[in-house]
């Protein structure tokens, strides 16, 4: 077994351990109890290296990384995520909240410095108009970033939201519910995926 920095290793594998073919796959599975599965398509998968360009071919050796989860708590409910977590008032909003656990949100690179092992998750606030989240997200589809005072980026373990009006609340891309009192936070090698 080779080590790569202590949070990837090179395992031999076979075909039994379930797969995920997105990032809400990744937190299912992680929620029923999974330990150790195979990932081929979605945030996470591009953030660790992964390519959806080629063919999944199974391969008796693959690289095993640990990686963390977010779990939003809300009304009393705790969700678990694997590469975001998006709060927000309406559908769609230049106005929000983006925490991240990986680099890619949809097409874009909205968190360059983002990692799913690195012990944090990225918090993006923005309150950008309309124009000047078009221009940023243009930019973010390249991977370039510009600052802007309207953007606000800090990692963390865990942080709290208090808002004035109940917000809309996404995890992987799915609405799970509305609250105006958001605790989000970081489980640390919450579980090992198969690249």
């Amino acid at each position: 077994m080779k080590d790569f920095y202590n949070w990837a290793h090179e395992v031999s594998v076979d075909s039994s351990f379930p797969v995920a073919k997105s990032d809400k796959e990744i937190a299912e599975f992680a929620t029923s109890g999974e330990n150790i599965i195979r990932i081929v398509s979605g945030n996470i998968f591009r953030t660790l290296g992964g390519s959806e360009n080629r063919k999944h071919v199974p391969t008796r050796e693959a690289t095993m990384c640990e990686i963390d989860l977010g779990a939003v708590q809300f009304n009393n409910k705790k969700f678990l995520f694997a590469s975001h977590c998006s709060l927000r008032q309406h559908h769609f909003s230049t106005k929000g909240v983006l925490v991240m656990n990986s680099q890619f949100y949809k097409n874009r690179r909205v968190a360059i410095r983002g990692h799913p092992s690195d012990g944090k998750l990225d918090v993006i606030s923005s309150e950008l108009n309309f124009r000047q989240y078009m221009l940023a997200s243009k930019l973010s589809e390249s991977g370039s970033h510009m600052p802007h005072p309207d953007i606000d980026i800090k990692s963390t373990g865990q942080h709290s939201f208090s808002f004035q009006r109940d917000m809309r609340i996404y995890t992987d891309g799915q609405l799970i519910g509305r609250g105006d009192a958001v605790d989000i936070s970081l489980l640390s090698k919450a579980i090992k995926v198969i690249i």
